[in-house]
């Protein structure tokens, strides 16, 4: 019997110290060896240009979903400009208004030749206007060859010139384009004029008012002269060279603005 006894608390006594053992503080020891290692990623530099690329996380599946946004391309070039201006008058100067003009770009053509070459170029914009009070129609438009042109109005007698061109060379110049129309009868008109003096050649008008005026020929020498109206009819009042006065001028109804003409 005491041997059992001791048999059985020998037992207990082994089973006391392994319940120990396991309940014990003292720290594990782990073998580094079997523990994974993340290795650290370098940054990524993005260059300043380059497409920004933003990377929500989706909530179904965890996984970043891309979008990629475009860099802003830059604004093209503003194109050089300059002006152009289009006139409309009479032969004898006088401004015509109301008058529609047009512009026509040509290309391909290079403005500093001064020529459009015909058959190679074909219109790329087109510009309508309407000339003002002083017979002028203004345009802001880009460097290069132009063609230009008008609607003459009803009753007018446009002078037969031909193709019209304008070429704009550099930026910020301005070139004028004129266009026109044959003097209407009146007072004023050379045909008038020269049949009232019995001239064959119609006579150069350099001022007239309808009542006074200057006219010179187109023939060698001095014959420049001063004429008026009268009852209708265009006569002389001085051949140039002359001896008459001012006093004399201005008591006859002579104009002050004719007084340049009057030497005494």
């Amino acid at each position: 019997m005491g041997a059992v006894r001791k048999a059985w608390i020998g037992v207990v006594a082994g089973a006391v110290v392994l319940l120990a053992g396991c309940a014990s503080d003292e720290p594990r020891v782990v073998n580094s060896s079997r523990v994974p290692s993340t290795l650290a990623q370098p940054p990524v530099a993005t260059p300043p240009d380059a497409a920004i690329t933003v990377g929500p996380i989706e909530a179904t599946t965890g996984m970043s979903a891309t979008r990629t946004t475009a860099a802003r391309p830059s604004p093209p070039p503003t194109p050089a400009t300059g002006t152009i201006v289009l006139r409309t008058e009479t032969v004898s100067g006088v401004a015509v208004p109301d008058v529609p003009v047009h512009l026509s770009r040509q290309e391909p053509c290079d403005p500093a030749a001064h020529d459009i070459p015909v058959g190679e170029t074909s219109e790329t914009q087109r510009l309508d206007a309407v000339t003002d009070s002083d017979g002028r129609a203004v345009f802001t438009v880009p460097v290069g060859c132009y063609y230009f042109g008008m609607t003459a109005p009803v009753g007018t007698n446009p002078v037969p010139e031909g193709m019209h061109s304008a070429f704009l060379t550099t930026a910020g110049s301005t070139v004028d384009g004129l266009l026109r129309f044959q003097d209407t009868a009146g007072p004023c008109h050379p045909d008038g004029i020269s049949a009232d003096l019995g001239m064959l050649d119609n006579a150069a008008v350099v001022d007239c008012d309808g009542t006074w005026a200057v006219i010179r020929f187109a023939t060698p020498g001095d014959n420049q002269r001063i004429i008026r109206r009268v009852d209708g009819t265009w006569t002389t009042y001085v051949l140039f060279p002359h001896e008459t006065c001012w006093a004399t001028a201005e008591s006859d109804g002579v104009p002050a603005r004719l007084r340049p003409y009057f030497t005494c």
